[in-house]
């Protein structure tokens, strides 16, 4: 990912979804695994989220921080659609959609018992 295409994911996303942060420690969370090697596909704007290098690699280090982050919406199985699959942000309290031309729609009523 270009600097370029980084700035559009942090216009959209501001912070990591999780602390909050907004600073150099911002990286790019892929929700559905692009797999070794795996499809560009998968690059799309609704399969990325900005989450801080922290909790980045906590998601892949942690069976915990793993299954929070499936409940949240930042890891989705490989059969889930990025674009109905929505995403909280812990650090506002908001759940949202993304979509693929770099939007984000908050969602005013949503239960996270439907996740």
């Amino acid at each position: 990912m270009t600097p370029k295409e980084f700035e559009k994911y942090l216009a959209r996303d501001v912070r990591c979804s999780h602390c909050g942060r907004a600073d150099d420690t911002l990286v790019i969370q892929h929700r559905a695994n692009r797999g070794m090697g795996g499809s560009k596909r998968r690059n799309s704007p609704a399969n990325l989220l900005v989450l801080c290098s922290e909790v980045n690699g906590l998601i892949e280090s942690d069976a915990d921080w793993a299954a929070t982050a499936k409940r949240f919406g930042w890891k989705l199985e490989s059969w889930e659609d990025p674009e109905v699959a929505p995403v909280y942000d812990v650090a506002i309290g908001v759940w949202s959609l993304l979509d693929n031309d770099m939007n984000r729609y908050a969602l005013l009523a949503y239960d996270q018992n439907d996740v």
